[in-house]
């Protein structure tokens, strides 16, 4: 009887920590696209442009910066402006 009591309780443990593993990475987004950030948030000094100084500051899905700056800064004066943030539509996903 007490072998079994031990069983059960170490059963019931496992069980609540596999719960709570699951919860955290339901937490952490995972399958989520990440939301994208404000040009506000992304225009650290405030003065209405994004330089890469700025942008290397921002933490991106796979660490592209230069790849991604470009796309955006369609004008190619190394600034992004709001405008060319607004205007940007970031790429989908290939579906499978």
């Amino acid at each position: 009887m007490k072998a079994q009591f031990k069983t059960l309780l170490a059963l019931a443990v496992l069980a609540g920590f596999a719960s709570q593993a699951y919860a955290f990475d339901n937490q952490q987004g995972r399958g989520q696209k990440p939301e994208r950030p404000s040009f506000t948030s992304i225009d650290l000094n405030g003065d209405g442009e994004v330089d890469m100084d700025e942008f290397l500051q921002h933490e991106l899905p796979h660490g592209y910066h230069q790849t991604v700056f470009s796309f955006i800064d369609l004008n190619e004066d190394g600034v992004i402006s709001e405008q060319e943030f607004t205007d940007h539509k970031p790429p989908r996903p290939k579906k499978r």
